[in-house]
């Protein structure tokens, strides 16, 4: 992990780039404006608890960050970088921010496609663990954790429709 965005102990601004897409034949891909945005750390404790008869082992867990709007009536997800305005169709940055993946976990078991699992839940056992997402400042009032598992930070699956969304807006 590039770690330059960080070297004080504070997040380094993000440098937001609206790119006005090219044919790549006859135009190519220009940035029409840039901004500088902060870059903020959103730190969770999540508990899970095994409320079945079995014991678990060898949980996956995965936190991910959903950004959302509501307009006229209607909730929306929205990916930060596909967003389209006048004159830009995309957005490009250069800093860490990124709402769907955990930079950071502590409870970590080394099996399988990656260290994020629980080992064993026992029945009527909690583990208490935490995640860190680093986030454009900007998206702070948009954000709801999806702890279900299935890592949905881009559309509403179906575990996320049964079960729903913690609501970490600031």
């Amino acid at each position: 992990m590039d770690r330059s965005n960080w070297a004080d102990g504070k997040l380094s601004a993000n440098t937001l780039n609206y790119v006005k897409s090219g044919d790549g034949i006859n135009s190519l891909d220009e940035i029409v404006k840039s901004e500088a945005v902060n870059q903020k750390l959103v730190y969770a404790t999540v508990t899970y608890t095994n409320n079945s008869d079995e014991e678990i082992d060898h949980m996956l867990y995965l936190g991910a960050l959903l950004t959302m709007t509501k307009e006229n009536g209607r909730v929306q997800i929205y990916v930060p970088t596909e967003q389209s305005g006048d004159g830009y169709d995309r957005i490009t940055w250069d800093g860490m921010a990124k709402t769907g993946e955990m930079v950071y976990y502590n409870v970590s078991e080394n099996y399988g496609n990656g260290g994020n699992y629980i080992s064993s839940i026992k029945p009527d056992e909690s583990v208490q663990l935490n995640m860190a997402w680093i986030v454009n400042e900007n998206d702070l009032e948009n954000l709801y954790l999806n702890v279900t598992g299935d890592g949905a930070s881009y559309e509403f699956s179906e575990n996320i429709l049964k079960n729903g969304l913690v609501d970490i807006r600031k």
